[in-house]
């Protein structure tokens, strides 16, 4: 007999919702911490004994989370100690309905909710911030948190709200995570799990470990305890792809279009190693306080290469231009044709990459006779980027180049350039940058309850929170050619940047015989081109000596930070009679920032120079001001939200609900944004610039839900969602004039600011089902968004105009299982339509194209306690594609191919 009949009896025996959740919550406390659910009746007649483990217990916890929230929330719970649905936490998240996750490196990395960026929504662990900082060079610093800093094992259970409550921090115009870990009073004395895996990469071939282990111990009081969880986590990473370094509007003689900047085949690869603890401490001094405490510090390196062979089109890097005769134009732009004496790059940089979190949490709750609270303090911190970025440009000037959509054609010396030719090249320069990220937060908080007796409401909450938050970026980069002889000499002609006259050429091939490509070429099988011995090239091109003669300058534009003080109080009203229920509030929330950064007069590079003096023909040579008048200056900025919300559900019968929700909800401006900085790039002519005085987004939304539970673990529901937007984040430009230091002259750049706009209209439907058919079981669910901007579209003079990121129209899930008392097996598909993923670090539109995954796994339990696990990530292969505006032209196509896990579980 299934738990439908019990359900059934206890809907017989209860009237009201409160009865009919206590019972089932009272039955779920029997699953223990396994998960497992058995009841046998004390009283009356005897049921049948019932167990539900595995795959559908986990289903069983959310779907009661889901049905007995007050909110619109989904929920996924682990099927076992340290067994989560899946690798990554963020690839489970994918499967809720309108969530939607980034994969740039084949593992989920950020997501989203209904139609919002990933900087628009939050995660909480436990209910508390995580502070996070990305390792990728390319990435800034975001308010998105990155889940590769959290293995899935640490999870038990997640939830997505979202509609919004008072009693929940806000910051999110989608939704709120919030990740849950297990607490040790809640699990049997002496329990836990040892997990020892292999997971093959296909892409780079290599087999890397996988360990984890989970203990839990408490007293024979059960008042005290702790559990320990830790991690190791290793991949070996190989990404292949083809890339275009940005887009171009001009006319070269065929019309205005969009053209292709540079074209180059990309090589990455990389060495993951990720370290992650987790400690959970209670004490239960009297029955009516508790102390919990929860520290986390999770370690990630990331050292990486990245190679790639460019090709430069249509004057870009002092090349020729495209020949309009040979252009083949689809929709706006070049998608093919040919360039003579066009310049080339064989270009590689090598990272010492990490990002590292660690937060300690400690909270008090306590009931008294006739009200409780909960009180909370802690501090978390993160820090990550690159510690050094060694770069390499072997380079020349071609006879000519052909391409034609992502594929390309050098040609020199009368024929197609081969690996021969390619390593003939030589170093046409090298220099070393670092880039670090840190992000802070110190929070307090105190939640009080008091239940009621008053007509429908049963309960008030109320709270006040403090949060005191940095978050920002130091950069500085070492040049080893100003330090030499000829920069201290009166020959002001030997600053610029020509590559026979320089004096840093001059010193590189006379002191370090730098030699060409072919002195430092390793033939590596499957590579595209010969990759480089990087411990050879660094002992000749970065020795002991020329750091003896070089500067490390601070980079002005890219150093800064931002500091945001927040306080919030709130209230909130529960309500509850015969067939509805719900709560309403409002919370309110001032917030104080101060953005820091560097201001100076004249050229940025000659003032960085300048601030560390005895350089003066090389300050005077780049921008012969004088004074650059270099000063940090802080701008700050203050604004108070009220956000007022509603939630209701009734209770159409036993087995259907209908719910409404509405609320004003916020998110601030992501960091990189409201950051006091000004950063530009002379290669691709494009530069960004912050805005500290930018307005959160927010936005009125409201939510109608039909839930229908027409068997036990089973549901079929559909939601409408519409979001309201206002003053959404857009972008507007303008052109300056920046010194070119690689060709020694001013350059136009195109600055990209953000600042506050119309707004945008989201709104879309979501559909969620899912049955057991004895054994088997589908879990489908499919979400139709439709997000249209209220800001005009100009794409060539405002790139990202008039555009909502990433949002794609369709997404869908599919996840069908078998499972009995030995073999649990899940196949998995998802799958989301194209979206706008924002602007390049060219200052191209750029969108990903349709993208679907296949994921399978499969346990077999060989003993009660003793599990083989097979599991497969993208088996299909499923590459990474994006382009440029027009679906025909295409701007890259990354393959991170599939995965595969096999290990053992061990529970205890």
């Amino acid at each position: 007999m299934i738990v439908t009949t019990i359900n059934s009896s206890i809907r017989k025996l209860t009237g009201n919702r409160t009865a009919l959740l206590h019972s089932s919550l009272a039955v779920l406390a029997l699953t223990g911490a396994v998960g497992s659910l058995q009841v046998t009746a004390q009283e009356g007649p005897v049921l049948e004994e019932v167990v539900v483990t595995g795959i559908r217990a986990s289903l069983q916890e959310s779907l009661e989370t889901k049905r007995f929230a007050d909110s619109v929330v989904d929920a996924i719970n682990a099927q076992d100690i340290g067994k989560f649905p899946d690798k990554n936490v963020a690839d489970s998240l994918s499967r809720i309905t309108g969530v939607s996750v980034t994969r740039g490196f084949g593992e989920g990395e950020k997501i989203a909710v209904r139609g919002t960026s990933p900087d628009q929504n939050r995660t909480l662990l436990n209910g508390a911030a995580v502070a996070s900082a990305d390792w990728f060079v390319l990435d800034n610093p975001s308010r998105a948190f990155n889940y590769t800093l959290l293995p899935s094992t640490i999870v038990s259970a997640l939830e997505v709200y979202k509609s919004p409550q008072a009693n929940i921090q806000e910051g999110s115009l989608g939704g709120t995570v919030m990740l849950r870990t297990r607490r040790p009073l809640d699990m049997e004395a002496n329990s836990g799990v040892i997990q020892v895996q292999g997971m093959y990469s296909e892409t780079s071939e290599e087999w890397d470990p996988n360990v984890s282990a989970l203990y839990s111990w408490k007293n024979d009081a059960e008042n005290l305890g702790f559990n320990i969880s830790l991690t190791k986590q290793d991949r070996t990473l190989l990404r292949e792809g083809t890339e275009v370094l940005g887009f171009e509007h001009q006319d070269f003689g065929a019309g205005a279009m969009w053209t292709p900047r540079a074209i180059g085949d990309a090589y990455f690869q990389q060495e993951r190693e990720r370290e992650t603890a987790l400690v959970t401490g209670q004490w239960r001094p009297t029955d009516a306080g508790e102390f919990t405490l929860t520290y986390l510090n999770s370690e990630l390196d990331a050292d990486n290469t990245n190679y790639n062979r460019y090709e430069w089109f249509n004057g870009q890097a002092g090349g020729g231009t495209i020949d309009p005769a040979t252009a083949r134009r689809v929709g706006s732009g070049v998608v093919a044709g040919e360039v003579a004496n066009n310049y080339a790059e064989y270009y590689v940089i090598d990272r010492v990459s990490y990002s590292e979190t660690e937060s300690l949490d400690l909270q008090y709750s306590h009931n008294f006779e006739s009200w409780s609270m909960d009180l909370r303090v802690g501090r978390t911190e993160a820090e990550g980027g690159t510690e050094s970025d060694r770069q390499y440009g072997f380079d020349r000037f071609l006879e000519g180049s052909s391409f034609n959509g992502l594929q390309h054609t050098p040609f020199y010396e009368g024929q197609v350039e081969s690996r021969e030719q390619l390593v003939t090249r030589g170093l046409g320069w090298m220099m070393e940058n670092q880039r670090i990220m840190d992000d802070e937060e110190t929070y307090a908080s105190a939640d009080f309850e008091f239940p009621l007796e008053l007509g429908v409401f049963n309960g008030i909450k109320a709270g006040v929170s403090y949060r005191d938050h940095d978050k920002g970026q130091h950069q500085e980069g070492t040049r080893f050619h100003w330090l030499t002889d000829a920069m201290h000499s009166d020959d002001a002609t030997s600053y610029g940047g020509g590559s026979d006259t320089s004096g840093w050429n001059r010193w590189l091939y006379g002191n370090l015989k730098a030699g060409t490509l072919a002195d430092y070429a390793v033939n590596e099988s499957g590579a595209p081109y010969p990759l480089m011995n990087l411990s050879k090239a660094a002992s000749v091109i970065f020795p002991a000596e020329a750091y003896a003669n070089a500067a490390t300058i601070l980079f002005l534009p890219e150093t800064w930070g931002v500091n945001e003080e927040i306080l919030a109080a709130y209230g909130q009203m529960d309500f509850e009679s015969d067939g509805f229920r719900g709560n309403f509030g409002v919370r309110v929330v001032q917030t104080d920032l101060a953005s820091t950064g560097y201001n100076w007069d004249g050229d940025w590079l000659a003032a960085s120079i300048d601030m560390l003096g005895g350089y003066q023909l090389l300050v005077d040579a780049l921008d012969p001001r004088g004074e650059f008048n270099v000063r940090q200056e802080t701008v700050d900025h203050d604004y108070t939200e009220v956000l007022p919300n509603l939630n209701l559900a009734f209770d159409l019968n036993d087995d259907m609900i209908l719910r409404f929700s509405a609320a004003k909800v916020m998110a601030r401006p992501d960091f990189i944004k409201i950051a006091n900085q000004e950063s530009a790039n002379t290669d691709t002519r494009t530069g960004t610039r912050g805005n500290p005085e930018l307005d959160p987004e927010t936005a009125n939304q409201f939510d109608l839900a039909y839930e229908w539970y027409f068997q036990d673990q089973a549901l079929l529901a559909f939601t409408y969602f519409n979001k309201d937007i206002s003053d959404s984040v857009i972008s507007s430009t303008s052109t300056e004039r920046r010194f070119d230091e690689k060709q020694g002259q001013y350059v136009d750049v195109l600055f990209v600011q953000p600042v506050n706009g119309k707004g945008a209209e989201v709104q879309g439907l979501e559909v969620s089902y899912q049955q057991n058919f004895g054994n088997f079981g589908v879990i489908a669910n499919y979400t139709y968004t439709d997000a249209d901007s209220k800001d005009d579209r100009d794409p060539v003079s405002n790139p990202g105009s008039g555009l909502v990121r990433g949002t794609s129209e369709h997404m869908a899930n599919l996840s069908g299982f078998y499972e009995n008392d030995w073999l649990s097996a899940r196949v998995s598909y998802n799958y989301r339509t194209e979206w706008y993923d924002g602007l390049s670090e060219f200052g191209s539109e750029m969108y990903i194209d349709d993208y679907g995954q296949l994921d399978a796994n499969v346990t077999f339990t060989v003993y009660d306690s003793w599990d083989i696990v097979l599991e497969g990530i993208n088996i299909t292969g499923e590459e990474l594609e994006q382009y440029h505006i027009d679906t025909g032209r295409s701007a890259r196509r990354y393959d991170n191919g599939a995965r595969y896990v096999v290990g053992v579980n061990y529970r205890f």
